[in-house]
């Protein structure tokens, strides 16, 4: 039903907290009018990815939400795949956290800062959606093998350039997918992996690049079913 002006205006001094967010993004209303709306912005909506949509949206409306002064439409422009360079610029440096993580979950080219930012200060659905990204960034993760949230942890086990000592720590680390990640990593000491060959949860560490010639042999000749020999 199409709201009239006397009832966007009594809607939008509704009492009920989730009214008055959804009278703000009525398409009648002015910039001005949105304005003097109280309202919040919900966070407690999941930020992840949205497929391209089968009609391809207006390019007028979607730079319209994008310039607007509301949260609501400008996460609407967010989800678009094919923003301009001066609306994804734009929009990665808003202080909306729905803003800048629906653009970094779905522009293609969202810039590596902001694709790193998102992971760090969005923890809701999809998440590690982010780390597939294209521009998501390896160099200097190393500098959060000792975060308290394991799933920063293991952003350590992505970089290329994460000393030894770090990566072999990590492989002791309370979170399984901690352990299992940096089993993985080139840089793990090479006594390690072939160690990490008796431990039922990580015997997949058979894949890391740092085992030895003879070890490597022993698993393509035994297919892993024997006991490993000892030197």
């Amino acid at each position: 039903m199409e709201l009239g002006p006397a009832e966007r205006r009594a809607l939008a001094t509704d009492p009920d907290p989730k009214v008055r967010p959804a009278v703000s993004v009525h398409p009648a209303l002015s910039e001005e009018e949105r304005a003097r709306i109280d309202y919040e912005a919900p966070m407690d909506h999941a930020f992840g990815f949205h497929p391209t949509p089968e009609v391809p949206r207006d390019p007028e409306t979607v730079r319209r939400n994008a310039l607007s002064n509301h949260p609501l439409p400008r996460r609407q422009a967010a989800r678009g795949h094919l923003l301009p360079p001066d609306l994804v610029a734009r929009l990665a440096a808003h202080d909306d956290l729905g803003v800048r993580v629906l653009l970094a979950q779905n522009h293609p080219d969202a810039p590596a800062s902001l694709l790193l930012r998102s992971f760090l200060e969005y923890t809701g659905p999809e998440r590690t959606h982010l780390t597939t990204r294209p521009n998501f960034p390896a160099k200097g993760l190393a500098a959060f093998a000792d975060h308290d949230d394991p799933e920063v942890r293991a952003l350590a086990t992505r970089d290329p350039e994460t000393e030894p000592a770090a990566v072999e720590r990590l492989t002791h680390d309370p979170s399984p997918a901690v352990r299992a990640a940096a089993t993985r990593h080139p840089n793990l000491p090479q006594s390690r992996p072939a160690e990490l060959l008796d431990d039922d949860e990580l015997a997949h560490a058979a894949a890391n690049p740092a085992l030895d010639s003879d070890t490597i042999h022993w698993l393509v000749k035994t297919d892993g079913r024997q006991a490993r020999p000892t030197a």
